[in-house]
């Protein structure tokens, strides 16, 4: 993607229908990643924590952080600048591409 312009294209309304197909694969990656490099360890669970600019995608194990913020205006990846606010310096990705930007430990 590049630096922060929103791909008019792209509706909220697709953003949200996308979503759930989002967290799913996330959630996939980190049990693959789980299963394989650390099989004595339960994945952690993947989950949206709200928003309605920016919508926080989370996880939580032994503890909760924060994974990446989605643009809600045109499913865009963006980096958690904290736990409240993404990095709006550029999109890291869109939630609509089959490759996702980050590993299991960051983007």
């Amino acid at each position: 993607m590049g630096r922060m312009e929103v791909d008019m294209f792209v509706t909220e309304e697709m953003v949200d229908a996308e979503l759930p197909n989002f967290v799913a694969k996330v959630q996939q990656q980190f049990d693959e990643h789980y299963a394989k490099n650390l099989p004595n360890l339960q994945a952690p669970f993947v989950f949206v924590s709200g928003g309605r600019k920016y919508i926080k995608i989370a996880r939580r194990d032994n503890q909760t952080s924060v994974i990446c913020f989605v643009r809600a205006a045109d499913g865009a990846i963006l980096k958690a600048a904290s736990w409240k606010a993404p990095a709006l310096n550029f999109t890291r990705g869109s939630i609509f591409e089959g490759k996702f930007p980050f590993m299991c430990y960051g983007l």
